[in-house]
């Protein structure tokens, strides 16, 4: 008997997305699944409608800006294939607290497509926002971060049974979560234009010319001008450049990494092997498999 094909479709800015999708992967391929999590950076439109045309339920993972998606994710969502047949589909979505809705507030759009969401889960996974003016404090020692991945690879288990016994599982669909959470999303939407355009700049004393900081764009926002990145107003907002960065020469509303309040490096990633290449659209490794 085939293996029921489980492709999992996520977008991560700085690992926390990625890593639960490692984990979903693992985790369902242990039961009777045979799933791939897929970073969306690296496969092609055409692959996308492939996989989902062989897929028996689909998968979605992102993080959650201001009870939101990122620009990328919501793309992605928009270009998803119409299904002549429904399908099931699981959604999850990382956060630092609490989003409201976060996995479940695009489903009207979703359910359009012939989709069928049954699985919409919130994972609470270590702060990235090794930022000045966040009133957040966050580090890159991947030590302190054991304890919560425990627990986030016990609810990675609780969702992956929930999948197999076929019993629905959907966080924040009530009507309170639901209204509570467009007082962060409807702020958030109504600002983001300008965000995207204002909040990142470099020093540039402190770059090297490397160009690290455009190659891992998610949006392809950043423009190396004589060796200097150059930012437009496409951001995704996902701190990829800002955190990887080895020198430390972005700023956030020229603001420094302060490294007396966060340590020695922004967060990078929830473990200690996550590296941004392993997921930017530049390295197209899910491409060279297929």
């Amino acid at each position: 008997m085939n293996a029921k094909q489980f492709p999992i479709f996520y977008f991560s800015g700085t690992g926390n997305t990625w890593w639960v999708g490692q984990q979903l992967e693992e985790a369902l391929n242990s039961r009777s699944f045979q799933s791939q999590a897929i970073s969306i950076e690296q496969i092609s439109p055409e692959n996308v409608t492939a996989r989902i045309n062989q897929a028996e339920i689909i998968g979605l993972g992102y993080p959650i800006y201001g009870s939101d998606a990122p620009e990328i994710m919501k793309t992605f969502i928009e270009n998803l294939p119409v299904l002549k047949t429904s399908k099931k589909m699981m959604i999850y979505i990382t956060q630092l607290a609490w989003s409201g809705n976060g996995a479940y507030f695009m489903r009207r759009q979703i359910e359009k497509k012939g989709y069928q969401i049954d699985w919409a889960v919130h994972f609470n996974m270590p702060c990235n926002l090794s930022v000045d003016l966040s009133p957040f404090s966050t580090s890159s020692n991947h030590d302190k971060f054991i304890p919560q991945l425990e627990k986030r690879k016990r609810q990675v288990e609780k969702l992956a049974d929930r999948i197999v016994d076929n019993k629905k599982w959907i966080h924040g669909n009530n009507p309170f979560s639901f209204l509570a959470s467009w007082l962060q999303r409807g702020p958030w939407r109504h600002e983001l234009k300008w965000i995207q355009g204002h909040t990142f700049s470099v020093d540039a004393e402190k770059c090297s010319h490397c160009g690290r900081c455009e190659r891992i764009c998610p949006a392809e926002n950043i423009r190396l001008i004589d060796g200097l990145p150059v930012f437009d107003d496409q951001c995704n907002l996902c701190l990829r450049c800002f955190n990887f960065c080895p020198e430390q020469a972005i700023l956030i509303y020229k603001r420094p990494f302060n490294t007396k309040r966060f340590g020695e490096k922004p967060f990078q990633g929830p473990v200690p092997e996550f590296k941004p290449e392993l997921i930017d659209c530049k390295v197209e490794l899910q491409e060279k498999k297929e």
